[in-house]
């Protein structure tokens, strides 16, 4: 059958912060980083923890320069209004 080995796949919890819906310094950062240069709303919740965790890791050299990597948004941007305050400051 055909699917994607599971070892292609780097589950990572570690940038989760204190809790679920709790916004981080680094999720608030890749909110704005995405929305002001590429255009791309991510929710506080769940992309934009996830984008906080993806750009530390690039910044950490995790990737190599060879590699090809897959950010995946799920969605979820309705949130971001409801942190509107958090994240606009």
């Amino acid at each position: 059958r055909g699917g994607v080995p599971r070892e292609m796949f780097d589950i990572n919890d570690q940038y989760v912060g204190d809790g679920y819906s709790l916004p981080t310094a680094s999720m608030i950062e890749a909110v704005q980083l995405f929305a002001r240069h590429e255009g791309i709303l991510l929710d506080p919740v769940y992309t934009g923890k996830m984008a906080a965790g993806f750009i530390d890791l690039i910044r950490k050299g995790y990737f190599g320069a060879d590699e090809n990597v897959l950010l995946l948004h799920t969605g979820g941007s309705p949130a971001l209004y409801a942190y509107q305050s958090v994240v606009l400051g």
